[in-house]
């Protein structure tokens, strides 16, 4: 019995407890003679409810402040303020680092209010969500971003390095195709971007590794990459990425000299000296340099020892 008394007791206290909570939301209006609660008040003017919101925003409150500014779309949905209150919806979100959400909400602002004011803010801030992922290696979601941006702006004062950073995506993912076709439109369409030398250098890079990819040797897909790296150095003399040209440049020339060699030393098997001789030749005119020079010349005094 006492134990009953004491759990009638609790909930007793539960209760009452529960009600003082409850009455501490709610506010008596002589306007409207009703009972209301103040957290879901709304001012009578626009400029009134979004200044409230804005206090919130300002003070890093960004929970209340969504809340704020989403009375403004509900009750005040036509109003020149309601492009703002979704902006700054979509910027608290971003505060917060919720990317996705602040993502959808800001292309929300461009499809509802497509000439809205903050567009050049909007698709930045897009930009900058984009990195976010690209710094956390999501280099598809990464993409993703980057590609929305140029739909929403392509020349604003982000789109070339939106454009190349899609580029730069596509590499880190090993596509080399892919990522050539980008810089290549990226020159194409952003010829005055400061990105321009670093892109011309991806392009070489690419064709770089598209040769490296291919199990049997493929000089067109080499002469390519040498192409592209060698024009890359000429018309960008000191940029930061000339000494790593040259050295994927120096080990493309060493795959030609290495394939050379391998043909001059398959017809000497063959006892096809003269042919040998040619190939051996060729070799060390065209790659003196080389490491295949040198064993080149080598087997160019085995051969004539030999003929005498």
């Amino acid at each position: 019995m006492k134990n009953y008394k004491t759990i009638f007791c609790l909930v007793l206290l539960c209760v009452c407890l529960l009600t003082q909570s409850c009455y501490a939301y709610w506010v008596w209006s002589p306007q409207t003679n009703k009972w209301v609660n103040p957290i879901y008040k709304v001012f009578d003017t626009p400029k009134e409810q979004y200044d409230w919101a804005m206090a919130y925003f300002e003070e890093a409150d960004y929970s209340k402040a969504i809340f704020e500014f989403k009375k403004i779309l509900k009750h005040f949905p036509k109003d020149e303020l309601a492009p703002e209150a979704k902006f700054y919806i979509a910027q608290s979100l971003a505060n917060m680092n919720k990317w996705d959400r602040a993502l959808e909400a800001f292309q929300k602002v461009i499809e509802i209010y497509p000439l809205n004011k903050r567009l050049g803010e909007i698709v930045e801030q897009q930009y900058l969500i984009g990195e976010k992922f690209f710094n956390k290696k999501k280099y598809y979601r990464a993409k993703e971003i980057f590609q929305k941006v140029l739909s929403n702006a392509p020349y604003s004062s982000i789109s070339d390095v939106a454009k190349y950073k899609s580029g730069l995506c596509e590499v880190k993912v090993n596509d080399y195709l892919k990522a050539r076709d980008e810089f290549e439109e990226f020159i194409d369409n952003y010829a005055s971007s400061p990105y321009v030398d670093d892109a011309t250098y991806n392009i070489g890079f690419c064709s770089y590794k598209l040769s490296a990819l291919v199990k049997d040797y493929d000089e067109e897909l080499i002469d390519q990459g040498i192409t592209d790296l060698e024009h890359f150095t000429r018309k960008y003399p000191t940029s930061e990425f000339v000494p790593e040209a040259e050295k994927l440049i120096n080990d493309l020339y060493d795959k030609k000299a290495g394939k050379l060699y391998a043909i001059a030393h398959f017809y000497e098997k063959q006892k096809k000296t003269f042919a040998a001789k040619q190939y051996y030749e060729d070799l060390v005119f065209t790659y003196a340099k080389s490491d295949w020079a040198k064993k080149a010349n080598k087997r160019l005094k085995v051969l004539s020892e030999k003929k005498l």
